[in-house]
């Protein structure tokens, strides 16, 4: 099947940041090029601090890159849950910060003049089933008390019936990349820096702190860490945001055909669908098919389902597009923002954004800026990166934590297929028997062999083979690795072991 494609990185022309020099020093310091570290790069630097973004790729190649880019406070059913777990206050609060984030693109786009395809459009939960009415019917009901202009609708544009729908009006979708990569210019046109292909290894001191990088060390006093999972250990975001992968596909359709909405239904196998544009003209965004990462072996299938859907549902017929992605979610219904580990503490966090990125990746953004500045937020509390939540985060840390323990040992009961290293097609990835030792064997196109250890160099879970990404992915905290055991994605910083086929000898690994 063809590679995955990103409609937002296809449409959009590749940045050309230098590497980090050793020796800069800046007010803050910004690790991971996504939504979250470039708004706050730019909120910062307006207000005068001096900035220097770092980024292990290029920016906006990680999560951001590969979004459905809907900039909305309907979350799916999200409110409900949130009164649950933090009371119709914190409910209101989150509603807060996901229409404040939403209006400040808004500001935004129009205060720059980005050309970014925003667009108001209105936002739809639906129901396929009757089973599911009670259920859209009480978020609708929580999302009001919430302070939403929510409404229960019982028809949607759609071209299929819904049994009934949450309705949100004058939210927003848009090109994530046209828009980032505007205020990644103003960024580093008004005087700040911007580093790419600069993995940072580690932070060290509070207040001046050290980021520490392959390419030198970068002083400040401050320091956003935004690199989706935190890479740094401390703070036990590994064990309280959890990982999964989901698909995404394009396809055409004409201007009769468009659904006049965004829209995500209830229940699973989940599908997300909005519009969105190219060279081309009208495309049709199909999401969902989600699963654990280095779990699904047939990867493939995933992509299959969403173009089925768009067969049925359209009449599609061309699939330009196709990419997958990854986002955590927090066990309590909030993301992580706020300080890593204690009060006067210089390095802050934002993680967990839980498939919603656009509104809580830019929140987060605002969040920081304040604290950062040592202002009030409305939303920090919430949002507190060391809160406590034991009622409503337990069930959850037990289960996805006894589902790491089981891969950490599950795993290593597998000893891997006996089969020779010949038989791995040009393209594959197999975990394989080699003298004795489980061994992460994939072939690149040009037929080289790159045999790996399985052990992810996070904390130790094996890996498993991707075979639409052509990745190494970890299923415990979702790192994530090239064919060629390089890393593509955190909390790992180090490539994955090299093994010599020809003596069998380790490479330091496990």
């Amino acid at each position: 099947m063809d590679a995955p494609r990103s409609l937002w990185i296809e449409s959009t022309p590749e940045t050309s940041y230098p590497a980090l020099a050793d020796g800069l020093e800046v007010d803050i310091a910004v690790v991971g090029g996504g939504i979250a570290g470039i708004t706050a790069a730019f909120l910062l630097q307006r207000e005068g601090r001096s900035v220097a973004v770092v980024d292990s790729k290029r920016i906006l190649h990680g999560a951001t890159g590969y979004t459905t880019a809907k900039v909305t406070a309907g979350h799916s059913v999200s409110y409900s849950t949130l009164e649950g777990n933090f009371g119709r206050e914190g409910a209101r609060t989150y509603a807060e910060a996901q229409q404040g984030a939403l209006e400040l693109v808004a500001r935004l786009v129009e205060e720059l003049a980005i050309d970014c395809d925003f667009e108001r459009k209105a936002n739809y939960v639906y129901a396929e089933s009757p089973d599911e009415r009670a259920t859209i019917e009480e978020e609708v009901e929580a999302a009001l008390r919430a302070g939403l202009a929510a409404e229960l609708v019982e028809e949607t544009p759609l071209p299929y019936p819904v049994e009934c729908a949450f309705r949100l009006p004058g939210q927003a979708q848009f090109h994530p990349r046209k828009y980032l990569l505007r205020l990644a210019e103003a960024v580093a046109g008004d005087g700040g820096r911007i580093f790419e292909q600069t993995r940072a290894t580690g932070i060290e001191g509070s207040g001046p702190c050290r980021v520490v990088t392959d390419r030198g060390t970068l002083t400040a006093r401050d320091v956003v860490v935004s690199s989706h999972l935190p890479f740094l250990d401390r703070g036990f975001f590994f064990a309280k945001a959890h990982p999964e992968r989901s698909y995404a596909v394009a396809c055409r359709i004409s201007r009769e055909q468009d659904p006049e909405g965004m829209y995500i239904n209830l229940s699973p196998p989940t599908r997300s669908v909005r519009t969105a544009y190219d060279e081309g003209g009208l495309l049709l965004l199909l999401g969902g098919e989600g699963h654990k990462p280095g779990a699904e072996p047939d990867t493939h299938a995933r992509y299959g389902a969403l173009e089925e859907f768009g067969r049925r549902h359209w009449g599609a017929s061309e699939f330009p597009y196709r990419w997958s992605t990854q986002d955590y979610s927090p066990l309590d219904g909030v993301p992580y923002v706020g300080r890593l580990t204690r009060r006067g503490d210089h390095v802050y966090v934002a993680t967990g954004f839980k498939k919603w990125g656009m509104t809580n990746g830019t929140a987060a953004a605002m969040i920081l800026g304040d604290l950062v500045l040592g202002r009030d937020n409305p939303w920090a509390g919430l949002f507190d990166s060391k809160r406590l939540t034991p009622r409503a985060s337990a069930p959850r840390f037990v289960k996805e934590n006894a589902t790491v323990a089981r891969h950490f040992v599950g795993d290593r009961l597998d000893r891997g297929e006996a089969a020779e290293v010949e038989t791995v097609a040009p393209g594959e990835g197999r975990m394989l028997r080699v003298r004795g030792r489980k061994t992460a064997v994939y072939r690149d196109e040009g037929g080289r062999v790159h045999a790996l250890s399985p052990v992810c160099t996070h904390m130790g879970c094996h890996v498993g083979w991707n075979p639409a990404e052509r990745s190494w992915d970890c299923p415990c905290h979702g790192s994530r690795f090239g064919g060629d055991g390089t890393v593509i994605q955190g909390p790992a910083t180090r490539d994955l072991a090299r093994r010599d086929l020809g003596t069998g000898s380790g490479d330091g690994t496990r």
